[in-house]
């Protein structure tokens, strides 16, 4: 009977972990995606022509490579990293390709960059900013900080610490042409080389005025070695780095690139101020001048002498674009088409083009010799608040700061920036919220200082329908929407409010006369079904109304800065939460407020439901998360996983798990209402603010620093 018992018993607990009851975590925890990410926008610092090929990569930030083999249509690698790449090269066959970067990172690739594996390397203490092939072997060398010299021996694969008792920071390597020694440069004046293939080195600190500058970047030309520095300093070699000369310009630049124009016989150095040092006699006497467009000096990033044109060309921020056809005596600005932050440029001999690249993502590309330059990537040097869908039309709008607005037509796989009719171009808002209007036919955004924007139906244009001037001291951090009752509130920090009964196209004044403290109204919330506004703020302050245009302080009973707000539509409570942890409760639609216990010391700043379990999540500063199943009366922290600020929380496409996004490149999910959190890759390690979801295709795009696309990939 007691057997009989016992095993009736476990066969109940059987059922009821297979079809409900009390289940284990593991037997219920649904399938789930997983993720390709994207950097749309990194920051390209370098380029080459992968030898024997006609593959173009660039590189930079977030582990970042691009590929492409018509310079037209550009792929993202498959990489493994999201540390910051340095430098890539290739074997004189392009067989074998090596990147470095920030924490020891080694990827290698054998497909001419399409894919990239992480090669075995235990030193991580130094970021990589250097790599070279020794020709005809399968040996490399990579240098970085800390002064580690790291050697493989068998095509990059595996990779060995040299023990060079170096500790300055190693900031160039070379192989040299003629005597095939390697180089090395790095700071406080160091230059030395290797004639063992990085098995031993010499090395000395070239003496020179404080403060010493570092080697930065060699150049052979003819017999002449270049290594450049800083403070106008650089040195030269005619004894294939036996010994070196230190040499002072009167110029105090940083020189940034060298090039050697051979129908003058003119060898070039730019400089990061817009100044050019150059010589005609193989490097015995130099002299001067300066690139200066539109009556400005910019930092200069590279120099190329293109043959299609006989004349050298040279590139910078500031849209800088200048040639000249006498060696670098004169030069004169070559194009009105350059936009951005130009990072260098890639000399595509065999098809006649050149590539420029930089900041954002952006890479140009000129089929006449730099007089022209169309986008192949758009330039993307921007930092985003909000991210939504277009009303009509599929597409994605995301705004943020300085005014930013840009529009994806493919579910973020490119943008492009709209132009927006500020009244004053010099103090464009910060726009820091985004949402749809009440009729659902367009998209409002507002942000300080004090600008309301609305937009055409699928988000291509859009008009500027408030605008005060900096001077009157107001701000909108926020916009509330009840699309019930079609009320639109732009949040006015000093208690102005603007209120819009019309989709957001004319806008009254609702003033909150006792409106306390200098800037007290930073966010809010709409409890929809009870018709309540509620805003709050500074030092605990917090006002509601029922109709958006009469408003009445609320007694929060804190003194803490509330960063959030959350109305939960089910149970029409409402929360208020921020620094200390802070969270108040209220289930008279903001009437009377209890302090919750959190648990926590650091700020709470967003919460939402889960829809299948019905539990409140908490989210804010340090990877806090808390979770309450009693409607918000206990709280218990939940391990996320991360260290990093939570910021926003939103569901998975198809799935329904648990999103939340935030600092650090942070995105995590919970498939169990909560309970318990993963990390998801986001190939970056900037800052999130927002992101949106695909339910169609189950994609993700992240924006914030960086506008970072995950495709969703199969279940798992």
């Amino acid at each position: 009977m007691v057997a009989s018992h016992v095993l009736s018993r476990l066969t109940l607990l059987l059922f009821a972990a297979w079809f409900g009851g009390s289940p284990c975590l593991a037997a219920t925890r649904p399938s789930a995606p997983g993720y390709q990410p994207q950097v749309i926008n990194p920051d390209i610092n370098g380029g080459l022509l992968v030898n024997a090929s006609r593959v173009l990569l660039v590189w930079g930030s977030d582990g970042t490579i691009l590929r492409s083999e018509d310079g037209e249509r550009w792929s993202h690698a498959m990489t493994v990293s999201s540390e910051d790449l340095a430098r890539v090269s290739a074997n004189a066959a392009g067989s074998v390709l090596i990147a470095v970067g920030a924490q020891g990172t080694i990827l290698r690739s054998k497909d001419a960059g399409m894919t990239w594996a992480s090669a075995r390397n235990a030193t991580s203490d130094t970021d990589l900013r250097a790599v070279v092939n020794q020709p005809g072997t399968r040996i490399w060398i990579a240098a970085g900080s800390n002064g580690r010299i790291l050697r493989s021996g068998d095509d990059g694969e595996t990779w060995s610490l040299v023990d060079s008792q170096l500790k300055v920071g190693l900031q160039a390597l070379f192989v040299d042409p003629i005597s095939q020694a390697i180089l090395i440069g790095g700071e406080e004046g160091l230059v030395g080389f290797s004639k063992d293939a990085g098995i031993s080195w010499q090395v000395t600190a070239i003496s020179m005025p404080e403060p010493a500058t570092p080697i930065t970047a060699f150049h052979r030309f003819g017999k002449l070695l270049i290594a450049t520095s800083a403070l106008g300093r650089f040195l030269t070699s005619e004894d294939d780095a036996g010994s070196w000369d230190l040499l002072q310009a009167s110029t105090k630049a940083f020189f940034t690139d060298c090039a050697f124009d051979p129908l003058r016989g003119a060898i070039v150095m730019t400089g990061h101020n817009g100044d050019v040092l150059r010589s005609q006699d193989g490097g015995r006497t130099w002299e001067g001048s300066e690139i200066v467009i539109d009556g400005q000096k910019n930092y200069l990033s590279a120099i190329r002498f293109d043959a299609n044109s006989s004349s050298l060309i040279a590139v910078g921020q500031g849209g800088t674009v200048a040639r000249s056809t006498d060696g670098g005596a004169q030069w004169s600005k070559a194009s009105d088409d350059m936009v951005g932050e130009v990072r260098g440029v890639v000399d595509d001999i065999p098809r006649g083009r050149l590539f420029a690249f930089g900041t954002g993502g952006m890479i140009l590309v000129s089929k006449d010799s730099g007089a022209h330059w169309n986008a192949a990537r758009s330039l993307l040097d921007v930092s985003l608040r909000e991210i939504a869908a277009s009303p009509k039309g599929d597409a994605l709008i995301a705004t943020g700061r300085l005014g930013a607005v840009i529009r994806s037509a493919d579910a973020g796989a490119s943008w492009m920036a709209l132009p927006v009719p500020y009244p004053n171009p010099n103090t464009p808002p910060d726009l820091r919220g985004l949402v749809l209007s009440p009729s659902g036919e367009a998209l409002i955004a507002v942000g300080p200082p004090a600008a309301i924007l609305r937009s055409n139906p699928d988000g291509s244009a859009w008009d500027v329908r408030q605008s005060t001037p900096i001077e009157a001291e107001r701000a909108f951090p926020w916009v509330l929407v009840d699309h019930r009752r079609k009320i639109v509130v732009a949040v006015e920090a000093r208690g102005e409010m603007r209120v819009s009964h019309d989709d957001g196209i004319n806008w009254q004044s609702s003033v909150i006369d006792t409106a306390p403290g200098t800037w007290p109204f930073w966010q809010g919330v709409v409890l929809e079904r009870e018709g309540v506004f509620l805003v709050a703020g500074e030092a605990g302050k917090a006002v509601r109304s029922l109709d958006a245009r009469n408003w009445q302080t609320a007694a929060t009973g804190t003194d803490k800065d509330l960063f959030g707000s959350f109305a939960d539509e089910t149970g029409s409570i409402l929360f208020l939460m921020g620094a200390e942890g802070t969270l108040l409760r209220s289930p008279d639609l903001g009437i009377t407020w209890q302090a919750m216990s959190s648990g926590t010391p650091n700020e709470l700043r967003r919460m939402m439901r889960d829809p299948r379990s019905g539990a409140l999540v908490a989210f804010g500063t340090h990877g806090t998360i808390l979770r309450s199943q009693d409607q918000g009366l206990t709280w218990r922290s939940v391990p996320s996983g991360t260290g990093a600020a939570l910021r926003k929380g939103m569901l998975e496409p198809r799935t329904g798990n648990l999103l939340l996004v935030g600092s650090q490149g942070a995105l995590v999910r919970s498939r169990d209402g909560g309970r318990s959190w993963e990390t998801l890759p986001s190939h970056t390690a900037r800052h999130f603010n927002s992101m949106w979801v695909d339910e169609r295709s189950g994609d993700i795009v992240l924006v914030g620093e960086r506008i970072v696309r995950l495709m969703r990939q199969s279940l798992r």
